[in-house]
């Protein structure tokens, strides 16, 4: 099979997917970012976050989440530590629509793969991600275990530190177990190393 049948097959999947999620409710761009703000860490549930993630403007973010919100799906809040930075989160109406969620559909759909072709299918898709995330310069949004920041365990530094913490060593806080598989906006690959560090 041809690399360009492989990359038609992934729009079509795509294509599928967005398809399925419009129910006349919520467009597929709400689904997105309902997704999203589900899944994302503390740090990374702003609109300038989200505007990354669906590699959008953030005119375009903003007026889906202003959507949302007006819907009762999304409320924000304002930072402690800025007050004039906004974070983010589901509703109890947002957790329930989420709960519907027409994407579970692909979920059934790849989790019925043998757990080999679902590691092969995740580790190339990956690639594919980082290598469309590198030509064109955009800043990839990923999960703290596969990001080079993640650090060492913090146990004992921080009162509010529980006995198994680790370190966010880009921005030197705790990251609590719960917070580990969340996407973050400050997501660097392992793998990947900066200019800077070779010059």
């Amino acid at each position: 099979m041809s690399a360009r049948e492989t990359a038609e097959l992934l729009l079509q999947v795509g294509r599928l997917v967005q398809a399925e999620g419009y129910d006349g409710e919520l467009s597929p761009a709400q689904w997105m970012a309902l997704r999203f703000f589900a899944r994302a860490n503390p740090f990374s549930r702003t609109p300038s976050a989200f505007a990354e993630f669906q590699a959008t403007t953030r005119g375009t973010a903003t007026q889906t989440i202003k959507a949302l919100e007006a819907g009762g799906y999304l409320v924000r809040q304002r930072f402690k530590t800025d007050g004039r930075s906004v974070s983010l989160r589901l509703t109890s109406k947002g957790k329930k629509a989420l709960a519907r969620d027409p994407f579970e559909v692909l979920v059934r759909a790849v989790d019925s793969l043998d757990a080999t072709a679902r590691t092969a299918m995740r580790r190339a898709l990956h690639q594919v991600l980082c290598t469309l995330a590198t030509s064109d310069a955009r800043r990839q949004i990923g999960v703290c275990q596969d990001c080079m920041h993640f650090g060492r365990e913090m146990s004992g530094k921080l009162p509010s530190t529980g006995p198994s913490a680790v370190e966010c060593l880009l921005l030197g806080v705790p990251i609590q177990p719960e917070d580990i598989g969340l996407l973050c906006v400050h997501f660097q690959p392992v793998n990947e190393h900066r200019e800077d560090e070779h010059e």
